[in-house]
C-alpha cells in the first residue's frame, strides 16, 4: 500500500514536484501567497494543463457568483467603500471620493473577504480614526447580534468579541431582550446607539489579524443590511440610493437565464432558436443579429438535451450572502423569461425550473464550507464543488470554471479543471488572465454563442 505521507528534504521534494508535474502533464506551477496567520509564506500548486480545444464534450459547469453569475460585484465594492468610511470618520464624498480605480479596485476584488480587507486597512492605516473604529465595529456586532439568524456568522461575530476584549458585552440585559425579540427599526438605531455609547471603548484588537477581523465585521454589516432590505423589497429604493439608477442591486448577469437552460439540457431546438435573438442581444460587444446564431444555439441544446451536464455555484462569498444573491437572481430570471418569445407551456415550464434557486444547482460551494485560509486562489472551493457533482478525477480535463478574476482562474486549474475561461467586466479588466484557456470580454453571450462552449461543432 502506497504510504500516506512522505517526508522530504527542500532538494528531494524539488525533484517530487518535477515527478508529479510529469505525471500530471503539468508545465505550470502557482505559488500561491498564504494569509499571515500560516508559517509558510506560499503554498505550490501543479496546475492542470489546458485541456485541447474545441473540446469534444463537456461533463460540468462550475461558475463563479459576483460579477459572473451576478451583478453583485459593485455592491461589494460598496460595501468595502462603506467600511473604509466608517473607520476613518470620512463618510461625505468631500473628505475621501471613495475607492480608487487604479490603487484599490484591482486589489479588492477575486481574493477572500478577509484579504481585501486587510489591504484596505493598510492602505488606509494613516487616515483610521480609532474612536470611530471602535464604535463602527461595536455597531457592527450589535447589528449582527440583533439582526442575523445566520448561526456561522453569529458565532464569528461573537469569536471576534471575544478576541477584542468585548465578550462581556454578550451579557448586557438590554442586548439579550433585543436579540429575545427585535425591535422595530427605529427602535433599534436608538437601542445600538445607546450600547456603543457604553461598550464602544472596548474594543481593542489585540493584534493585525483581530484587528482585520473586526473591520471586516463592518463590512459585513453593510453588506447584509443591503440584502436584508432587498429580501423585503426595497432593492429599487437602494438602486436608486447606491447606483443612482431604478434596478435590480442583484441580477444576472447578461445571458445567464439562456446559458443555465442551455446546459442543464433544458431547452429544446425550436426553444433554442427562439431564444438566439434574446442571447445576442444580451452581447456587450457584439449585438448585432448573425445568420448562424440559431444554428449554433439549437445545436448546442440538441447536444445538452441528450447529455445535460453539471452545474455548480463556486463562491468566495458567505452562504448567507449566496443564498439570498441566487435566489434573487432566479426570481430576476423567472421575470425575464416571462418575456421571452416561447410558446405559453414552454415558458412556463422554464419559469418553474428555477422557481426554486437549490434545485438549480448540483454543487453549491461558498466560503462558508471552507476559511479564510483556503479560499480562492487555493484550490479547496473547486476541489469541493468536484466532489458535490460526484465528477470523477479522469472527467476533470472536460470541465469548465468561469471566473472573472485571476485567483479564481488559479483556484480552479490547481483543482484539476481542464479548462479555465476568463470574463472580465467593468470592476475586474485590470486582473491578470495569462493562465486561463482562454479571455472573453462578451462575457456568456460571446462564450456561447462565438466559441460554442467551447465546443466542437458541425460544419
Amino acid at each position: 500500500m502506497e504510504r500516506l505521507v512522505e517526508y522530504l528534504t527542500p532538494q528531494a521534494a524539488a525533484e517530487r514536484l518535477v515527478e508529479l508535474a510529469a505525471e500530471m502533464g503539468s508545465t505550470e506551477v502557482a505559488a500561491v501567497r498564504n494569509l499571515g496567520l500560516v508559517p509558510a509564506a506560499r503554498e505550490l500548486y501543479l496546475l492542470a494543463p489546458h485541456a485541447p480545444l474545441p473540446a469534444p464534450e463537456l461533463h460540468a459547469f462550475a461558475v463563479d457568483m459576483d460579477g459572473t453569475s451576478t451583478t453583485t460585484e459593485p455592491l461589494a465594492l460598496h460595501a468595502l467603500e462603506f467600511m473604509v468610511r466608517r473607520i476613518t470618520g470620512r463618510m461625505d464624498r468631500a473628505a475621501w471620493p471613495g475607492l480608487d480605480a487604479l490603487r484599490d479596485i484591482p486589489f479588492v476584488i477575486g481574493n477572500s473577504n478577509f484579504r481585501h480587507t486587510e489591504f484596505l486597512l493598510q492602505r488606509y492605516r494613516d487616515a483610521i480614526d480609532p474612536a470611530a473604529f471602535r464604535a463602527s465595529v461595536m455597531e457592527a456586532w450589535l447589528w449582527t447580534l440583533i439582526m442575523m439568524r445566520d448561526r456561522q456568522r453569529l458565532a464569528e461575530v461573537q469569536r471576534n468579541m471575544a478576541a477584542c476584549g468585548a465578550a462581556a458585552v454578550l451579557e448586557d440585559d438590554e442586548l439579550r431582550a433585543a436579540q429575545a425579540a427585535p425591535p422595530a427599526p427605529h427602535e433599534r438605531a436608538a437601542l445600538i446607539a445607546r450600547l456603543c455609547a457604553r461598550h464602544a471603548a472596548c474594543v481593542q484588537p489585540p493584534h493585525a489579524g483581530a484587528e482585520v477581523a473586526a473591520a471586516l465585521d463592518v463590512y459585513y454589516h453593510r453588506y447584509h443590511d443591503v440584502l436584508q432590505q432587498i429580501e423585503l423589497g426595497g432593492g429599487e429604493h437602494l438602486a436608486r440610493e447606491l447606483l443612482g439608477a431604478a434596478q435590480h442591486l442583484i441580477a444576472p448577469m447578461p445571458g445567464y437565464g439562456v446559458f443555465v437552460c442551455l446546459i442543464k439540457g433544458w431547452l429544446d431546438e425550436a426553444a433554442a432558436r427562439a431564444l438566439a435573438p434574446v442571447l445576442r442581444a444580451a452581447h456587450p460587444r457584439d449585438a448585432a443579429p448573425r445568420a448562424r446564431d440559431a444554428d449554433v444555439l439549437a445545436h448546442l441544446a440538441r447536444r445538452f438535451h441528450q447529455r445535460p451536464a453539471k452545474l455548480a455555484l463556486v463562491t468566495a462569498s458567505i452562504a448567507y450572502e449566496a443564498h439570498v444573491s441566487m435566489k434573487e437572481v432566479m426570481r430576476v430570471v423567472s421575470e425575464e423569461m416571462a418575456g421571452w418569445p416561447l410558446p405559453p407551456g414552454p415558458r412556463e415550464q422554464l419559469r418553474a425550473q428555477v422557481s426554486d434557486y437549490r434545485t438549480v444547482f448540483d454543487g453549491f460551494v461558498t466560503a462558508s464550507d471552507a476559511w479564510e485560509a483556503r479560499l480562492k486562489p487555493h484550490r479547496d472551493l473547486y476541489s469541493l464543488a468536484m466532489y458535490q457533482m460526484s465528477i470523477p478525477v479522469d472527467c476533470y480535463r472536460l470541465c469548465m470554471a468561469i471566473e472573472d478574476t485571476e485567483p479564481g482562474i488559479i483556484a480552479a486549474r490547481a483543482a484539476g479543471f481542464g479548462i479555465s475561461i476568463a470574463l472580465p467586466n467593468h470592476d475586474t479588466t485590470r486582473q491578470n488572465y495569462e493562465k486561463a484557456s482562454r479571455v472573453l470580454h462578451g462575457g456568456l453571450p460571446e462564450l456561447v454563442l462565438d466559441n460554442h462552449l467551447m465546443l466542437a461543432l458541425p460544419h
